[in-house]
């Protein structure tokens, strides 16, 4: 059961505070998911998840500290690192608690880790559109603040210059609204992208309906390929390639490490298993792009 912030916990349940719109968390494929695969684990060792959506970073580390002063939880799972320095980590340092951190091991030293490579992810992504002969492309990132965002934009950056590819981010809050905002301020652009990435579903498939709101085709005019995938994505007209990761086993994986670290099991840290590309009609080569080979491309549709 993912009890509510109001409900009383007992010593048995493993927090996690999201600092983001409560009504994201409800429409994001990605959360909606992991919580699915982490419940399930902690449950089979008679633990429960006590899920709390606050504002911002100053609330969840509020959180944090009042869950380790009433006792509500025996340990945490932390996301979404900060740039520049997470004061959660500190806090978690001082009062001994428990955690597993979604991130990789180097950004969060002396801490139980369960990471994907972000910057491999990114240039798979690069690698195929330029294979599809685009030359110039867009993307739309979530938040800047977060670590894993700077992490995807350094690599996508890198990537463009190394395959001499014009690359261009929009930061955006990984809303339907914002990625439809970010679609427009891309395709005004003078030197329009060929191809915009989405660093997760719902931008994307707010992406492709603006696409299509202002008369142009996708993917004649514009290709779209969104970060983790979900039957939305392969639902869509057209279907959206999508970097593909099983969000259940993820989160399964994730309450698995912490466990391992409430039961002093030595070194707990994880690797999960890598998203893969799947290639969908909304990546499809047009006109004059010829296609490469491109390893490691399942495809669908």
């Amino acid at each position: 059961m993912i009890l509510s912030p109001g409900s009383r916990a007992t010593t048995d349940a493993v927090g996690l505070c999201l600092h983001q719109p409560r009504r994201r968390v409800s429409l994001e494929p990605f959360w909606m998911q992991f919580l699915q695969g982490a419940e399930d684990v902690l449950a089979e060792s008679g633990k429960t998840l006590l899920l709390a959506v606050v504002a911002d970073l100053s609330d969840e580390v509020a959180t944090l500290r009042r869950w380790h002063e009433t006792g509500q939880v025996v340990g945490v799972i932390l996301s979404d690192l900060a740039s520049g320095g997470d004061e959660r980590l500190e806090l978690l340092r001082e009062i001994e608690m428990p955690a597993v951190v979604l991130a990789q091991p180097m950004l969060a030293p002396g801490f139980a880790t369960i990471s994907t490579d972000n910057a491999r992810s990114i240039r798979e992504v690069v690698e195929f559109l330029a294979a599809g002969g685009h030359r110039s492309i867009g993307r739309v990132s979530g938040p800047k603040e977060f670590m894993h965002t700077l992490v995807r934009d350094e690599a996508f950056r890198s990537a463009g210059e190394r395959l001499g590819i014009d690359t261009v981010s929009v930061w955006s809050d990984y809303t339907a609204d914002g990625g439809a905002e970010a679609t427009v301020e891309l395709l005004e652009r003078p030197d329009r992208p060929t191809a915009v990435i989405y660093d997760n579903d719902l931008m994307a498939l707010a992406g492709l309906e603006t696409v299509t709101s202002l008369g142009l085709s996708v993917p004649g005019d514009v290709a779209i390929l969104a970060w983790d995938d979900s039957v939305h994505c392969q639902l869509a007209s057209p279907p959206i390639s999508a970097l593909m990761h099983d969000l259940v086993a993820y989160g399964a994986d994730t309450a698995r490490v912490l466990l391992d670290v409430l039961n002093g099991v030595p070194e707990p840290s994880r690797v999960a298993e890598q998203p893969h590309l799947v290639a969908r009609e909304s990546t499809r080569v047009v006109r004059d792009r010829e296609p490469e080979g491109h390893p490691d491309i399942h495809l669908q549709g």
